[in-house]
């Protein structure tokens, strides 16, 4: 055993030069001394730094989101929080997109899809049955007061009131694709929002003629055509009730003054006599 180990230390400490020489004329350019130990030494050193700077690298820089260690500034916790704002922020995004894409449509008086299942009744928004439409009759409420219920159950108010008084001469049909109401008014009528919101749209449609958009809360959006003049302009925030436009015949689509009015959720066309007493 004695034998064993004197030969071990022996071997780690016999030296060896490693000597580097030009190849054209064997001229020495560089000599290094070297024993095992010292080499097993050097690697030992280097290894450590190695996993220092990794775990420095993991530790406190952007890359511990994507390799998180236990001394990260950010816990699971936080990570998950963040990718759930992320799928977030993608979602909205492709609500405004979907919804943007869907208002170029309703500007230019084109056919738009519209999921609503006539049969059952229901609004249909991302193949899910969202409001439970006519649940409960709006003539028995308020007019500022509208209540509708979720189909997991939930009640919603949303308080909406009459663009125009008149006479609906056409309502909401899919079948024909008329996805708004039609209220007939004597010329130069006043047309009111129908809840506070942000004009998104002001102007002139070949088929709508001068019609505005409004932006609500809750992702409604409300579209008046046909009007004589537009009192709003774009990025203008309204209140409930405020005068927005004057009641006329312009657009091509038009066969007298009247307001075409139309209610948008989550970028569907809805029924606005669900939602409104008119």
């Amino acid at each position: 055993m004695g034998s064993f180990r004197k030969k071990i230390s022996t071997t780690f400490r016999n030296r060896y030069r490693i000597i580097l020489r030009r190849d054209e004329n064997l001229e020495e350019k560089l000599s290094v001394t070297l024993t095992p130990l010292n080499l097993v030494i050097i690697l030992c050193v280097g290894l450590f730094i190695f996993g220092t700077v990794i775990y420095m690298l993991l530790a406190y820089t952007p890359l511990n989101r994507i390799f998180p260690t236990k001394s990260s500034k950010y816990s699971n916790l936080e990570q998950f929080e963040m990718i759930q704002k992320i799928d977030s922020l993608e979602l909205n995004l492709s609500q405004l997109n979907l919804q943007s894409e869907i208002l170029s449509k309703v500007l230019a008086g084109e056919d738009v899809d519209v999921n609503y299942d006539t049969a059952a009744n229901n609004l249909i928004i991302d193949n899910n049955p969202i409001l439970e439409v006519g649940a409960e009759s709006s003539s028995t409420k308020p007019e500022s007061e509208i209540s509708l219920r979720s189909a997991s159950g939930e009640k919603h108010i949303y308080n909406f009131m009459s663009p125009l008084k008149g006479v609906i001469s056409d309502t909401f049909d899919v079948g024909k694709k008329h996805l708004a109401i039609d209220i007939v008014a004597e010329p130069k009528s006043t047309v009111k929002s129908v809840q506070k919101g942000t004009v998104i749209f002001s102007g002139w449609t070949a088929a709508g003629g001068h019609t505005a958009v409004i932006q609500h809360p809750n992702n409604f959006i409300s579209v008046y055509k046909h009007n004589a003049i537009i009192l709003k302009k774009e990025g203008t925030f309204v209140n409930f009730g405020d005068a927005i436009a004057l009641v006329g015949n312009s657009g091509e689509l038009t066969s007298g003054p009247h307001l075409h009015f139309e209610l948008w959720k989550n970028g569907v066309a809805v029924n606005p006599l669900d939602f409104i007493s008119f």
